[in-house]
């Protein structure tokens, strides 16, 4: 998997999340890891398509997905509901769109899918057909997974 197409995908996520939270988001080290992934319990995933092709998965426990729903939206949110849902996909399309608009940038032709929300403990993501990119993200509401699988065609 080439690097430039997995940075604009870091970046943006540390930049998106400090701007729609208020706070520091550390970057820990980045792994290559094979199929599958084991997620936290709710995992936002975006499709990119057009001249490469992947995924991108925002991955997070319930508890850290309240958290950061509840500063982005202003309130207290101590239960997993569709406002966490719609808030944790909302900011997985801001991350997406911002890595594939600074890719657009560069000259290379992508487009990402809406994003599809999963929930539920023991849930694998696997493609056999890609590595994925895995970095761990440090908020002050608790960790989130970026994962990124990208293969060019």
């Amino acid at each position: 998997m080439k690097s430039d197409f997995v940075h604009p995908f870091v970046d943006a996520a540390v930049k998106v999340m400090e701007e729609a939270t208020g706070t520091k988001v550390r970057r820990g080290s980045v792994a290559l890891i094979a199929s599958p992934i084991s997620t936290l319990g709710v995992a936002s995933i975006i499709g990119i398509l057009g001249e490469a092709e992947g995924r991108m998965v925002m991955d997070l426990s319930p508890e850290t997905a309240c958290k950061l729903a509840s500063c982005m939206n202003g309130q207290e949110i101590s239960e997993y509901d569709e406002l966490v849902t719609s808030t944790i996909n909302e900011l997985a399309n801001m991350v997406g769109g911002r890595a594939v608009s600074e890719l657009v940038n560069r000259g290379h032709q992508l487009d990402i899918t809406p994003p599809t929300l999963f929930t539920g403990r023991d849930m694998e993501v696997s493609n056999t057909a890609l590595e994925t990119v895995v970095v761990p993200l440090e908020t002050d509401f608790g960790p989130v997974m970026l994962n990124i699988a990208v293969r060019i065609k």
